[in-house]
């Protein structure tokens, strides 16, 4: 049975995801999740050495290096087939590392190598960030980085999806449909299902470039959840299609 590792921000929100995406989608899969507590920014400093990133890095391995407890150096010290990484971009940081993250993301797009690093916008709670389903308001939805400290009870105010153990797999879907569409309106300018092939071909960094010209401008981003797409990247073809024709039982 393939293992996978998740390095992620949060000891709660994370988790909790984790285990209903995997009852729902991948009954039969085992993970471990490695909770690392602190924001990117701070892993940053962990990985960049005299500003450099070492592309030998071995994330799993630098992090067992510094790791005292002694059930998380056990977690770190398996082999796994995928590794991904889940974090916040956390703008509102008072040590914000954008330029850093961005090599990040260049050099963790891979789960099977060096490990692939998603960034959720402007936290992990934005996936519920949607007052109903169909949700036209959520193309446009972007939230002020000066909010930020509150964003969490913002999301609890406003989702009508707060509870993740009553997600249903058109809930989820539906979901998942929402922040693909608002994806594909940041980088293309179009808020639609994107063809399977263009789905695949997109990276993270291109989301990540385009929200940084909107924080620069405009002191906020674009509500977006990219750890999402994950459940699509295991089978793109099957998933996307599924949402394009059987629409009737999504709420997109």
């Amino acid at each position: 049975m393939d293992n996978i590792l998740f390095i992620t921000e949060g000891l709660t929100d994370e988790p909790a995801f984790l285990e209903k995406m995997f009852c729902i989608f991948y009954p039969n899969k085992s993970y471990n999740i490695y909770s690392y507590t602190t924001s990117i920014h701070t892993l940053v400093d962990k990985l960049f050495i005299e500003g450099e990133l070492d592309k030998n890095l071995d994330i799993r391995l630098t992090l067992k290096e510094k790791e005292t407890n002694k059930e998380k150096r056990k977690i770190l010290s398996q082999k796994y087939k995928d590794i991904f990484l889940v974090f916040d971009l956390d703008p509102h940081n008072n040590k914000v590392k954008f330029q850093e993250i961005r090599e990040m993301l260049n050099y963790f797009n891979d789960s099977s190598n060096t490990g692939k690093l998603y960034i959720n916008y402007p936290m992990m709670q934005s996936y519920k960030h949607l007052k109903q389903m169909p949700d036209k308001e959520f193309k446009s939805k972007k939230i002020e980085i000066s909010t930020l400290k509150n964003y969490k009870r913002i999301v609890g105010k406003q989702s009508k999806y707060t509870d993740i153990t009553k997600y249903t797999y058109p809930i989820f879907m539906s979901i998942i449909a929402h922040h693909i569409q608002k994806a594909n309106y940041i980088i293309n300018g179009r808020y639609s299902l994107p063809k399977v092939e263009e789905f695949i071909q997109w990276n993270n960094t291109q989301i990540y470039d385009k929200q940084m010209l909107v924080l620069k401008k405009e002191r906020q981003v674009y509500v977006l959840n990219t750890f999402l797409f994950n459940i699509i990247e295991y089978k793109p073809k099957e998933l996307l299609n599924q949402l394009v024709n059987k629409k009737e039982i999504f709420l997109i």
